[in-house]
């Protein structure tokens, strides 16, 4: 469990010293105040209603800093976050209230962003919760990784300055209490004068450093599992690193008159959600790129109970024979895991992204 970050109590009472000196609020600093905000882009096609709103002419792609409005409200989540949902009604209260205040029409608007969603996924959230506010689809996790890879839900407070340039001046981690809190927020950071801030570096938010419950040795014995797998005989394996430090498991294995080489890597992913476990989990392919294996190390659902065998099973039978070279599309309607959708969309994410480290490893001539 990640410990919520406190926002509304501290920036209330701290207000009125940030005015007068900008000293303040450095030893209550929140994480990414003051950090600037990335000029995301966002290719989906947005409807009429959404183009007024935001103030974006009929085009895609389009950039965060087009985005009209002295006040961005930007809220992280994922569909299947179940933090998400319950905040889902309290953000569409939060919305009509922005919209009924002439003080503050036109000067906020919020959006959100859907770490590891597709748009279908994205429009059923929207019509089930009734949200009236874009929500943005993040189907790769860009934008996530690029905000620093936060648990959702993440509300992050952004000001415009003179330039039109992004500054964080404001965030809140896990379920928002209630509406008020966060309307209370949002006309404080309005008050803030941006002259007297300077754009700190760092990242919006950092987390702990990810680390898997077992020892090396531990992880060393499932890289062997894995390649096992693939009905040989591991001859030899070792922990080797590539030239930009990411690490991988390179095997020598006898499949019975023949040796090939296999390869098995550590995957290793922050919880999207604020109420998960973190995901690990060593994926084996051998030198064509073909998935042989899929060994557990720590895969969770809700309550964060362990995947069961028939988990397992199924997440083997959408997987294994598939090659990292080609894309790794996760189909909610056949690869999702009850209780664990979160989790299984990483796992997927993870393979799509496997390629990379089949280009490193042959560039680097493991692979021929």
């Amino acid at each position: 469990m990640s410990k919520k970050i406190p926002t509304y109590a501290v920036w209330a009472s701290l207000l009125s010293l940030f005015v007068c000196c900008e000293l303040a609020y450095a030893e209550t600093k929140q994480i990414g105040f003051s950090i600037p905000f990335p000029n995301l882009t966002f290719s989906q096609s947005l409807s009429k209603g959404e183009q007024v709103y935001l103030g974006i002419p009929k085009k895609k792609p389009f950039s965060f800093r087009e985005i009209k409005g002295d006040l961005i409200l930007v809220e992280l989540i994922s569909t299947y976050c179940v933090n998400c949902q319950r905040q889902a009604p309290i953000f569409t209260e939060l919305y009509s209230s922005i919209e009924k205040d002439p003080k503050l029409k036109g000067k906020v608007k919020m959006i959100g962003i859907a770490a590891g969603n597709n748009p279908g996924e994205v429009e059923t959230f929207k019509k089930v919760h009734q949200i009236p506010y874009p929500i943005f689809s993040d189907p790769k996790f860009d934008a996530h990784i690029a905000l620093g890879g936060p648990r959702t839900p993440f509300t992050i407070w952004v000001r415009k300055d003179a330039q039109g340039n992004g500054v964080v001046v404001s965030t809140h981690l896990g379920l928002t209490e209630s509406a008020e809190n966060v309307l209370a927020e949002t006309r404080a950071v309005l008050q803030y004068n941006l002259t007297l801030l300077k754009p700190k570096k760092g990242g919006i938010y950092e987390g702990d450093a990810l680390k898997p419950p077992l020892t090396e040795e531990e992880l060393l014995k499932r890289a062997r599992k894995g390649m096992e797998a693939s009905g040989g005989k591991v001859l030899q394996i070792e922990k080797i690193t590539l030239k930009d430090g990411d690490p991988v498991y390179a095997g020598k294995v006898d499949l019975g008159g023949r040796q090939e080489n296999f390869f098995a890597k550590l995957a290793s992913r922050r919880a999207v959600c604020d109420i998960c476990h973190d995901t690990f989990f060593i994926y084996t392919f051998d030198s064509t790129g073909k998935v042989v294996d899929i060994v557990p190390v720590q895969l969770t659902k809700i309550d964060n109970l362990h995947w069961t065998e028939e988990d397992i099973k199924k997440l083997k039978s959408r997987t294994i024979g598939k090659s990292i070279l080609k894309p790794f599309s996760f189909d909610a309607k056949v690869d999702s895991i009850s209780g664990a959708t979160v989790t299984a969309v990483l796992i997927f994410d993870s393979l799509d992204k496997a390629k990379e480290i089949f280009e490193k490893l042959k560039k680097e001539g493991y692979v021929r």
